[in-house]
């Protein structure tokens, strides 16, 4: 499987770069070390994301974790509602139905789609930061407050559980699965 989430990182290009890139903007912000700080693409897990050093505290550690997230959903989600409202509700197609000719905004739909499709497909951190993060929210020795840890619970599980969704390219497979529908007819 690693393939293919390595594929998806390299299709969706722009989402993943962004991806680290607020990675990166994060990390320098809360002062948390990277190692590597220019390996953006690998042929690993780690492809589309900066590989920070664990942060010290329990907040740093939610907060580069979600953070960047926030930045593709930003970016993504106008995008892709738009190649959707487009594609999928109108019916904008490769052939207008009025005139029988080539519809020349089918294409910019299409690059607007895939936009925010790879923005979308990588709002989530890797594996390994998510799980440092959880043990750092709730383990017994763990910094976090009642409070803190309450308010972090369902946001750390939804970041946990999409690191392995994204790991399994899932959500890459899902919007290629949807741009062929539309197209097809």
């Amino acid at each position: 499987m690693k393939w293919l989430y390595v594929l998806s990182k390299f299709v969706y290009f722009p989402g993943s770069f962004l991806k680290a890139l607020w990675e990166h903007l994060t990390c320098r912000n809360l002062q948390i070390p990277i190692a590597d700080a220019d390996a953006y693409f690998g042929k690993g897990y780690d492809c589309g994301h900066v590989q920070m050093l664990p942060p010290d505290s329990a907040k740093k550690c939610f907060a580069a974790c979600l953070l960047p997230g926030i930045g593709n959903l930003l970016f993504g989600l106008p995008a892709f509602a738009a190649g959707c409202f487009a594609l999928g509700y109108l019916g904008v197609d490769v052939i207008d139905p009025l005139t029988g000719s080539f519809c020349p905004l089918f294409p910019v739909y299409v690059l607007i789609y895939l936009f925010g499709a790879s923005c979308l497909c990588s709002l989530f951190p890797r594996v390994r930061d998510a799980k440092h993060m959880w043990r750092s929210l709730y383990r017994k020795c763990g910094d976090a407050s009642v409070a803190g840890k309450v308010f972090a619970f369902l946001p750390a599980g939804f970041l946990t559980a999409g690191a392995y969704l994204e790991r399994s390219a899932l959500p890459f497979l899902v919007s290629l699965g949807l741009l062929v529908y539309w197209i097809m007819t």
